[in-house]
């Protein structure tokens, strides 16, 4: 069995093979969960001040309050989601000055990995990029937000799996996960959050292992911030049953 992380293929080891205990199930139940409220929060289904009603997520993923407090604790802790004394979770809204302060501190870890990354990644993991490259390229080919975004974030941290420093990689997940929402809240209208072919540029600059890199990473993340609307906006309401339950099976 494996899981794939940042476009990584992680192998976990074989057990033995006996039925699934409650707790086990519990737990996949407590994942898939926290998954569906992940995925949508990123490609934006659920936007900024969205309130997490506890009530409302037992009913939508048959679970115990306890199970659902421990989805949004993991939410909360990657800063997707704020616990309120007395008004339960809401989706985070960055403020301006969170956008600018999560774009400076990319620019000071992305920089580094990509000179990183050209001191180290061998042919094989040129490949790997090359692949989710295409894989980023064809899903802004079929149009597929949820795919484009979802990529586009794991491109970048592809490159800091393999750069090899597991600290960096961990901050600029949580960087990233936190950029999705910022461009939810203020990308202009029409305005590509991360463009593919920005990415090819980059990608035929570490292919040549040029010491260009670097500075190619800091004037794309430069661009996907200037074309932030850095004004606060209003955010619409949003029932969490049509977001998050799953299709009624005909």
């Amino acid at each position: 069995m494996s899981a794939e992380i940042a476009g990584v293929t992680l192998r976990r080891p074989t057990r033995s093979k006996r039925p699934p205990t409650a707790d086990v199930t519990a737990e996949s139940d407590v994942d898939q969960a926290y998954e569906r409220i992940c995925e949508a929060i990123m490609d934006h289904s659920l936007p900024p001040e969205t309130r997490l009603v506890e009530t409302k997520l037992c009913e939508i993923f048959s679970l115990g309050r306890t199970r659902v407090r421990q989805v949004l604790q993991r939410l909360a802790n990657e800063r997707l989601v704020t616990l309120m004394p007395n008004r339960g979770a809401v989706v985070c809204k960055p403020t301006t000055q969170d956008a600018l302060d999560v774009f400076e501190a990319r620019r000071l870890l992305e920089a580094g990995i990509v000179a990183k990354f050209v001191e180290v990644a061998t042919d094989a993991d040129i490949q790997r990029v090359r692949a989710m490259l295409e894989a980023e390229q064809d899903a802004w080919l079929r149009r597929d937000r949820r795919a484009m975004i979802r990529l586009s974030g794991e491109f970048h941290l592809l490159l800091a799996e393999i750069a090899g420093n597991h600290t960096l990689l961990e901050l600029l997940r949580e960087l990233v996960s936190r950029s999705s929402l910022i461009v939810a809240v203020y990308q202009a209208s029409g305005a590509s959050s991360c463009p593919p072919d920005e990415h090819e540029t980059l990608y035929q600059a570490l292919l040549a292992r040029s010491a260009k890199a670097p500075k190619l990473m800091l004037e794309h993340l430069d661009h996907v911030l200037g074309d932030l609307q850095l004004e606060e906006p209003e955010t619409p309401g949003v029932d969490l049953y049509s977001v998050l339950a799953p299709p009624a099976r005909v």
